[in-house]
């Protein structure tokens, strides 16, 4: 889990995506441009007052950060609540049948 207030993961997050875009060697000017936002959304953005969640996908793709929303997919793998189900649902059936065949056979 992420430790800290809603406040300083924002900051955090504005600091490292000013990083990024200084090692590109850009401006916030021509990143807001090539984003297609204003250039108060990136300094709102670096300055961890926050921005809408478009102006931040946009903004990790340009700066090659989609791995950033990548990440956020779900997996294809199930849940730990599905997988408890699951093995609930194998154990009530391994109990009908062992019930059924102790019975005996009725053929």
């Amino acid at each position: 889990m992420v430790k800290g207030t809603k406040r300083e993961i924002l900051k955090r997050i504005g600091n490292s995506m000013r990083g990024l875009r200084l090692q590109a060697n850009i401006t916030q000017q021509m990143l807001a441009e090539r984003c297609g936002v204003s250039h108060n959304a990136i300094r709102h953005l670096e300055s961890g007052v926050g921005v809408s969640l478009g102006t931040f996908v946009q903004t990790c793709r340009i700066l090659g950060k989609d791995r950033w929303i990548l990440d956020l997919e779900p997996r294809d793998e199930p849940s730990p609540i599905q997988l408890a189900e699951a093995l609930s649902r194998k154990k009530r059936v391994k109990k009908r049948m062992r019930a059924t065949a102790k019975g005996g056979n009725h053929l």
